[in-house]
């Protein structure tokens, strides 16, 4: 009797471990089913398509399995609501989104997938109000203050008087930039403008007292070209170097900008979405700075102005060879 309930066991006991064995298996091949993930671009930007090759390629090269669709952000005649429906109907398991205008649609519209996005002006350090999701990652293009000051003194050591004008949108950089100034023993000449019409006058008041202007991204300076003319032109008449962001503001006039590196910053917001994917549910946020800042030295109007920059920031700096007047104006 023991040897048949022995031989009993040993006989389906082998056969239910096969089919433990072969159940583990077919499991182990749905969860291998390659993710899908949707990236979503803004129009205009070549930074944006930039940024996007980067993406692409980076995710491609980590985890070739992983299904990636490319749509461009163009709301039609429908309106956004049907264009986010569109794109959540298939369920991606995550959602990345290229630029400042998809990146706000979507944490306004979609419920329940994740999102990453990039290459965005604003900070998001927290969630617009009325936000959908609250699991919403990315990089912004925000450069932190301390780094965007700290490359400006080593570019100017000789400055002591630094010049901000600042919207009220961007009371808190106005407070970062104050504090690391007074540790640095750099004072801050600043003036809140409360609209674009403020600023000749407060430049104007601002201008004859100052070694530098600091001009960070600030939409009511950075979005109207008359303004940013008016701002380049005024400083070159009265010898005030300006350190910008962007390296088309460089080549606007600027003797210096700092700016980041779009395919180091595809690259890292790659990095997330592999994060992202492998963590699996649960919402979370982690909002990200650019990793790489590069300053941009525009050589002519460095050389107009007569600033010593030390060498050995100029070797690390990206140098721009355009000779543009603009003092007068072209």
């Amino acid at each position: 009797m023991l040897f048949c309930l022995k031989k009993y066991f040993e006989i389906y006991g082998n056969y239910l471990l096969i089919l433990g064995m072969g159940i583990l298996a077919t499991a182990g091949t749905v969860r291998a089913k390659p993710a899908r993930v949707v990236l979503v671009k803004s129009p205009v930007w070549e930074e944006y398509e930039q940024t996007s090759r980067a993406i692409v390629s980076s995710l491609g090269s980590s985890q070739p399995e992983l299904s990636i669709e490319e749509i461009v952000f163009e709301t039609g005649s429908g309106g956004e609501k049907e264009f986010w429906q569109k794109v959540t109907e298939s369920g991606p398991e995550l959602i990345v989104t290229v630029g400042t205008a998809s990146t706000r649609s979507a944490i306004n519209s979609v419920k329940n997938i994740p999102i990453v996005f990039t290459t965005v002006l604003d900070g998001f350090e927290a969630l617009p109000a009325g936000s959908s999701s609250a699991d919403i990652h990315g990089v912004t293009l925000a450069i932190p203050v301390e780094e965007q000051l700290k490359i400006m003194k080593e570019a100017l050591p000789d400055i002591r008087r630094v010049g901000y004008l600042y919207g009220r949108n961007s009371a808190d950089v106005y407070q970062s930039a104050r504090e690391y100034t007074s540790r640095q023993g750099i004072r801050l000449i600043a003036i809140e403008i409360a609209s674009e019409r403020d600023i000749p006058q407060a430049l104007r008041e601002i201008i004859g007292e100052v070694d530098a202007l600091w001009m960070p991204l600030d939409a009511m300076i950075y979005y109207n070209q008359n303004i940013r003319h008016f701002i380049l032109l005024e400083c070159f008449q009265n010898s005030v170097p300006i350190m910008a962001v962007s390296k088309k503001i460089a080549m606007a006039g600027t003797p210096l900008a700092v700016g980041v590196d779009y395919e180091d910053i595809g690259r890292q917001t790659a990095e997330l979405v592999l994060k992202r994917l492998a963590k699996g549910t649960g919402p979370s946020t982690d909002i990200q700075h650019p990793r790489k800042v590069l300053l941009y030295i525009n050589e002519w109007v460095s050389s107009s102005l007569g600033l010593n920059i030390p060498g050995k920031v100029a070797e690390q700096a990206i140098s721009i060879s355009v000779k543009k007047s603009v003092k007068n104006g072209r």
